[in-house]
């Protein structure tokens, strides 16, 4: 998967639930299912829902890049800080 923005987005969607993503704008649940299913391309509606669900990835998800210092993450970033924060919990 490369990365660019249409890939950063379905990410977030394969993360996400259909119906939630649904209920969270105009975009329904069959369009969801076919952006998921490579059946229809990511829209601008689209990408503005996914920022409005995962507003901790807008920058992310716009850029490619993690921002810290402005509390903008990444799910990779996400998962790192979790792994570790499980480490540091386990010992």
């Amino acid at each position: 998967m490369s990365n660019g923005l249409s890939d950063r987005a379905l990410l977030l969607i394969k993360k996400c639930n259909l119906t939630d993503l649904s209920k969270a704008g105009d975009t329904d649940y069959p369009r969801w299912q076919n952006i998921k299913r490579g059946r229809a391309r990511v829209g601008a509606d689209e990408i503005e829902i996914l920022g409005r669900v995962f507003p901790e990835f807008r920058w992310w998800l716009m850029t490619g890049e993690a921002a810290p210092e402005i509390g903008q993450s990444s799910p990779e970033l996400d998962e790192v800080q979790r792994s570790e924060s499980g480490t540091l919990n386990a010992g």
